[in-house]
């Protein structure tokens, strides 16, 4: 009987250890935010933040060509703004030469600041990309 005691001890120990290496609970998970770039289209996960949740983002560049990916104000009026202004404007930003066709990349994001629908968006501003429809309106509340 004490044998049996002592392989379920090692059992659970074993489990415990196994979850701590996954990163624990599934919190990570429901908040892991799936982004798809393709030719002028970007599909998301999700949509709506809330301030102060940390997200794990996963951008995939399913299109043929590369893209880059921001999440920023939407670009009105002047799009010809050069990309260091951008940049600048940027909560968040992978550049072009990290998302050549097929590839991903992650990244860990927390709003700091709420924002109604409008006035943040995940976008695109490689050629003329953003003009042809890659961009996201994004929400984020407190």
């Amino acid at each position: 009987m004490k044998r049996y005691g002592t392989l379920l001890v090692g059992l659970l120990v074993g489990v415990s250890v196994a979850l701590g290496a996954c990163g624990g609970g599934t919190s990570t998970a429901a908040n892991t935010v799936t982004v798809t770039l393709s030719e002028y289209k970007i599909t998301s996960s999700r949509t709506a933040f809330v301030v102060g949740t940390p997200y794990h983002f996963v951008v995939r560049n399913a299109g043929k060509s590369s893209h880059e990916f921001m999440i920023m104000p939407p670009v009105s009026g002047d799009m010809t703004m050069n990309m260091g202004n951008m940049d600048k404007m940027s909560l968040y930003h992978i550049p072009q030469p990290e998302l050549s066709a097929s590839a991903t990349r992650s990244f860990d994001f927390t709003f700091k600041d709420a924002a109604s629908a409008g006035k943040l968006e995940m976008a695109c501003h490689v050629g003329n990309h953003y003009q042809l429809g890659m961009r996201l309106p994004l929400s984020v509340t407190k």
